[in-house]
């Protein structure tokens, strides 16, 4: 019995996925080829399952076929019928005109010598003439399934199929979602240092998708323009360099805030000299800040061997710095002093103990929240009794 329902989208999925990686990788491609990004539009499901076009008018229109098993591309498969009814259609809709628009039909499929397909791609056997008597003869048969296409081709005149097939290219066995991911990678060679690649991706896909189902969710469908692409390519370049780091996190927060629920330890340390609510507020959003990001990076491989330690080392120097210089200047015999050393080399950690991890990282929220990484680890404290808290534990809280 197959174990597969007759409800899965899996498949369907991966189409889509296929569809929105596949446009990443064409987008950065057309970037360096063309003079004005900003004249540059890319669009998912409005003209076509891809579409560029140049400042509104439609340049190439591209169908995507993924398939997850093995196979070749027939004279009479439906995913060049069903295209080439699209096409038509938007063709005689004035959506698209025929001219210099480029039209590609792009599977992950084989294409067998001497197929239609291979008569209408980009080899030495592309063969227009060959190609229209095939079709012409397939259309006059009968197929469920691919009838409208047949129909739609058979309402051209013989010098629009002649023009229509001039700007249909049939590209077989593209690469997969995998590999596609990997022709990513020579791309982002050319922005970033070879250990940041897959981050960098990553991040790329991930603004991607947010572009694409925001353009997806307008109506009509919208476009992505290639100059926001270039922009934020740019932007985000520097943050990989060996003298910075991925900003990510510096407007991220929890998913909740219970500052009188909250029991960690760098929540008690605080309440040690009497924090206000507002501090502890901003402790803990620097603190989670803090945690994601270094997760993020150690994650991604970004970070250097033993890089993290030797940063929360220079932390506690600056504490261990500014404790001593306290301790010579202050007294703290009575509880009331406790609390306000306290207070005062808290806020000297926090305001002016910023230590950049690299040279060009600007988030401050860094050093804040990894201070409070510390204290809650207690090897650092504010309060002179800090370590009285070392029966404190941090179980079951999140």
């Amino acid at each position: 019995m197959s174990n597969t329902s007759q409800f899965d989208a899996s498949a369907s999925m991966l189409g889509y996925i296929y569809q929105i990686r596949y446009a990443l990788y064409l987008s950065l491609r057309k970037l360096p080829e063309i003079a004005d990004p900003e004249r540059f539009n890319v669009s998912i499901e409005k003209l076509d399952d891809i579409a560029f076009d140049d400042d509104g008018s439609p340049e190439e229109l591209l169908q995507t076929k993924f398939h997850g098993s093995q196979g070749n591309i027939t004279d009479r498969s439906s995913d060049i019928w069903k295209t080439v009814r699209v096409w038509v259609e938007s063709i005689q809709s004035g959506d698209i005109s025929l001219g210099d628009m480029v039209l590609s039909l792009v599977t992950t499929q084989a294409v067998v010598d001497g197929s239609l397909a291979s008569l209408l791609g980009v080899g030495q056997e592309r063969d227009i003439d060959k190609a229209l008597l095939i079709m012409s003869k397939i259309c006059e048969e009968s197929n469920q399934t691919n009838s409208m296409g047949y129909k739609a081709f058979k309402g051209l005149s013989d010098a629009e199929k002649r023009s229509f097939l001039g700007s249909v290219y049939i590209v077989g066995k593209s690469d997969d979602l995998l590999r596609i991911r990997e022709k990513l990678k020579p791309i982002a060679r050319q922005y970033v240092p070879v250990q940041a690649v897959d981050a960098f991706i990553n991040r790329l896909e991930g603004i991607w998708f947010k572009w694409i189902v925001e353009a997806l969710s307008q109506s009509p469908s919208g476009a992505i323009n290639l100059g926001f692409l270039q922009d934020f390519v740019e932007k985000i370049r520097p943050e990989y360099s060996h003298a910075n780091l991925p900003d990510e996190y510096a407007e991220a927060l929890p998913d909740a805030i219970d500052v009188e629920g909250d029991m960690r330890v760098f929540i008690k340390q605080m309440r040690l000299f009497d924090a206000p609510k507002k501090l502890i507020e901003i402790a803990i959003v620097n603190y989670y800040r803090a945690f994601e990001q270094r997760n993020k990076w150690a994650g991604d491989g970004l970070l250097n061997p033993g890089e993290l330690n030797g940063f929360d080392r220079r932390l506690i120097e600056k504490w261990d710095e500014e404790q001593a210089f306290l301790e010579m200047q202050e007294e703290f015999d009575t509880a009331d002093a406790k609390r306000k050393f306290a207070a005062r080399l808290y806020q000297y950690c926090q305001q002016r103990g910023v230590v950049p991890i690299r040279s060009d990282f600007m988030g401050d929220y860094l050093s804040k929240g990894s201070y409070h990484l510390l204290s809650d680890a207690l090897k650092i404290g504010w309060h002179p009794d800090y370590g009285e808290l070392g029966d404190a534990s941090n179980e079951d809280v999140a």
